[in-house]
């Protein structure tokens, strides 16, 4: 049963994505604007998978019965799910800028000079930019390595393509993910992180009229929707595993 949710899971969600970046060629100036500018339809779509993914995955962390083995230290829950939460949580309040527009907050002028974007977000700090720096400059190889979008884009490559790559083609890896007890993502889910990005910049070549922005946003809401199914996937395998027992009494 899990393995036909899945399916449908890693279809759905194919489909999804074509069909996101398709509003770049449907729709155009004003009507494009609606979907892609600050405040649009995919940056609350990408708060707002984010939350739900965040609140499955803590959801989780408080009803999961087997802890991690670190080997220095154990503990009673599985830390992974919570940690995954509050990834996903701060994600949420970064896309919305924690309701400063919403709210109607003015930041302070020590944040705004600090900030690419004059916003209460971390990921727009300009020692977080992969671009700028506060003076203008482009910023050089090594300092861009610290950029959160870059280190979005690696945290997804490992957990939700190579590490369970690894996990399939290493029985001894394997082992030592089941001691920590780390959730791990099927990869038929993780490798449609590497669709989104491959077509977001296929668009980007292909469809010279639309801005790097408006496939951002669209790629951004894309991933966060990837991971709202993975949350998915593992409150179904926490289900159907919570009811195995009652088989077995049968």
């Amino acid at each position: 049963m899990l393995n036909k949710k899945l399916f449908y899971s890693i279809i759905i969600t194919l489909i999804l994505i074509i069909i996101s970046y398709m509003v770049l060629f449907i729709f155009t100036g004003d009507k494009l604007k609606f979907w892609v500018l600050e405040d649009g339809v995919f940056e609350y779509a990408t708060a707002i998978w984010f939350l739900l993914a965040s609140i499955l995955f803590i959801l989780l962390y408080v009803r999961s019965h087997t802890g991690n083995n670190f080997f220095i230290l154990k503990t009673k829950k599985n830390i992974f799910y919570l940690l995954l939460g509050m990834l996903f949580f701060f994600g949420c309040g970064e896309e919305i800028s924690w309701g400063q527009r919403l709210l109607n907050i003015d930041p302070p002028e020590k944040l705004k000079e600090i900030n690419a974007q004059k916003e209460i977000t971390l990921h727009n700090l300009y020692f977080f930019s992969d671009e700028m720096d506060e003076y203008g400059n482009k910023k050089k190889t090594i300092t861009s390595l610290f950029a959160l979008s870059r280190l979005y884009v690696f945290f997804w490559f490992l957990y939700c393509i190579l590490i369970p790559i690894f996990n399939k083609a290493s029985i001894k890896f394997s082992n030592f993910l089941k001691t920590l007890n780390l959730p791990i993502v099927p990869l038929g889910l993780g490798v449609l992180f590497l669709v989104n990005y491959l077509l977001s910049r296929v668009i980007g070549i292909i469809n010279n009229s639309v801005t790097t922005h408006s496939i951002v946003e669209i790629k951004e809401a894309n991933g966060a929707f990837i991971f709202f199914m993975i949350s998915l996937y593992f409150i179904y395998r926490y289900l159907e595993q919570s009811i195995k027992p009652d088989y077995n009494r049968e």
